[in-house]
């Protein structure tokens, strides 16, 4: 059975299993970088949230199962034990005074998403956008986003300059950014103790404390310049997704050409195409306290 011929079938066994009391139905759900996915969603009445289950990860659960009932049953079984104490209240979000709080920002791709910019509140910076989101805090879906849309400041009767000035004010001081010499992390991760001292650390990684969108790090107020202080010297920025950068000193060991090709491989081999945010490599020189192409 085709791709095509299975999304149909399968919901039409979700629709009949799931009964009167719960209504599912199927969307095309746009994502970073101009990545689309089928999504299965269930929603009971009277709930506010749903969750959403990707078709194409069910297709390969699928294949290996081969029973379409047998799948529509552990679908079922999977979202009954997705029930949530609470329901998610938007009232702070429809409120800016209370919203303005939980207001962030991220970096993602200009060009990979261009079409989807024109709806949204963004400031173009080097090959990338500043965009902004909502997050939730506390409770059940703590870290749950919202993407912010040109129509959420309509309603709000906000300008583009208050949502980055609460975002830059939130993002830096809630968020606030980790650096990590990567034999430091590997070391970490592994339980062995690290082979090289900070000054010969020859690539960090530089991210959130929650490890999510932060590579947008790079924004912090004197975050690099800080940086530039504890390596001594200039450095390289490798945009590895839009949740880390790597930072690599230079010390003259690697070419611009060398990162930049070693940038494109990992996008291509190892980072989820929604994931990435750039095959360029930005430097930062100490002298200029200033981030280029």
């Amino acid at each position: 059975m085709d791709y095509e011929t299975f999304k149909t079938e399968l919901l039409e066994v979700l629709q009949r299993a799931a009964g009167e009391k719960k209504e599912v139905s199927l969307h095309q759900i746009e994502k970073n970088n101009g990545v689309l996915l089928d999504g299965i969603i269930i929603r009971k009445e009277g709930k506010n949230i749903a969750p959403t289950l990707y078709l194409e990860e069910l297709y390969e659960a699928w294949e290996e199962n081969a029973s379409m009932e047998e799948l529509a049953k552990e679908i079922l079984a999977f979202e009954e034990l997705q029930k949530p104490e609470t329901e998610i209240s938007m009232e702070n979000f429809e409120d800016y005074g209370q919203a303005r709080t939980r207001i962030y920002y991220k970096l993602i791709n200009y060009e990979m998403n261009r079409k989807r910019l024109d709806k949204m509140p963004h400031i173009k910076y080097l090959d990338l956008a500043v965009v902004f989101y909502y997050r939730v805090e506390g409770g059940n879906f703590h870290g749950a986003t919202v993407l912010i849309h040109n129509c959420n400041l309509e309603a709000w009767g906000i300008t583009r300059r208050c949502l980055l000035e609460d975002a830059v004010h939130n993002t830096s001081r809630k968020l606030p950014y980790t650096l990590q010499g990567m034999e430091a992390l590997i070391a970490e991760l592994t339980g062995e103790s690290p082979e090289f001292s900070r000054e010969e650390e020859l690539m960090y990684v530089l991210t959130n404390k929650e490890k999510c969108f932060g590579a947008a790090v790079i924004l912090y107020p004197h975050v690099l310049s800080h940086i530039a202080g504890l390596l001594r010297g200039n450095f390289y920025i490798l945009p590895s997704s839009v949740h880390e950068c790597i930072l690599v000193p230079d010390r003259g060991q690697y070419s611009r050409l060398e990162l930049k090709k070693m940038v494109r491989e990992v996008n291509e081999k190892q980072v989820e195409e929604e994931e990435i945010l750039s095959n360029e490599v930005y430097y930062y020189d100490r002298k200029k306290a200033a981030l280029m192409m």
